[in-house]
């Protein structure tokens, strides 16, 4: 029976949630999966950072124009997997990652080259400082459910960008949409081992917070956000966490009623309540 247990708990199942289909299975990254993989990055990160912004840009643009020549297909996969309307999947799942990908394109030159640091100090008149902007090395991501294609795209695409390699622990119920992800970076001009998508449940995520990562991004509940921070200050693991929570809506006495509360309901149950971010009001300039 013990085995019999072993062994389920280490494979995860992507199910359809409007049909119960399976849509895959996958055997869960063990421990020694993660510290490899971990290890295949870093070795790859050096190289990728010294190919220079340049390139790097370039795979962006290509993962761009691919992922929008595919919009359509990415959207229904998100749709099948995570069960999220396809309009939905579209807008803010494939178009954010399209508009990510647009920034960091525009504004990766700005944001990493080097800066010259004025001071007023008379004693250090001789003295000339700079700001260098340096990746940190292998950046771990444990994405969600809710947005499992916008939000650890925009946070690879980052990472990428500035000359980190990443590993991605995907959510356990939405893995395969990371590995289209994945799938397009290659495609795109990724090397292989700056980017690894490991799949798994909250073991996994535990073996990536303790491995030999040098930033971890976190989106999920406070409770699991907590521990992830006590590991974390062990070694002074930088990490960012966006963490669970419930925002408030102010109505001013000058508002339209009928604005508003449509506002409330659209905040309430797009995305079936799982959304992060609120918005008041988008514009799509591109004709699907």
């Amino acid at each position: 029976m013990t085995t019999d247990l072993q062994t389920a708990v280490s494979r995860i199942a992507s199910v359809n949630p409007a049909t119960g289909e399976v849509l895959g299975e996958l055997d869960c990254a063990g421990s020694t999966e993660v510290h490899a993989a971990v290890a295949r990055a870093r070795a790859a990160q050096r190289e990728w950072s010294e190919c220079g912004v340049r390139n790097r840009v370039n795979v962006l643009r290509r993962f761009q124009q691919i992922l929008l020549s595919r919009k359509r297909e990415v959207a229904r996969s998100i749709t099948q997997e995570a069960g999220k309307p396809y309009v939905e999947s579209l807008l803010t799942e494939v178009l954010v990652v399209l508009d990510a990908a647009r920034f960091l394109i525009e504004n990766a030159y700005p944001l990493l080259r080097e800066e010259k640091l004025p001071h007023g100090n008379l004693a250090l008149k001789t003295k000339s400082g700079r700001i260098l902007r340096e990746p940190y090395g292998v950046v771990g991501i444990i994405s969600p459910w809710n947005y499992p294609f916008s939000i650890p795209a925009t946070e690879v695409l980052a990472a990428l960008v500035a000359g980190n390699a990443v590993v991605l622990k995907p959510s356990e119920f939405t893995p395969l949409i990371a590995f289209e992800l994945q799938s397009l970076l290659r495609e795109a001009g990724a090397p292989n081992d700056v980017l690894h998508v490991l799949p798994g449940d909250g073991a996994t995520g535990a073996a990536l917070v303790r491995s030999d990562i040098d930033k971890l991004v976190f989106t999920g509940s406070v409770a699991t956000g907590r521990r992830i921070a006590q590991v974390a200050a062990d070694r002074l693991l930088p990490v960012v966490l966006e963490l669970g929570g419930k925002d408030p809506m102010l109505v001013l006495d000058d508002a339209d009623v009928d604005v508003a509360s449509s506002a409330a309901v659209w905040g309430a149950f797009v995305n079936a309540g799982q959304a992060c971010l609120s918005v008041e009001r988008c514009y799509v300039h591109e004709k699907l």
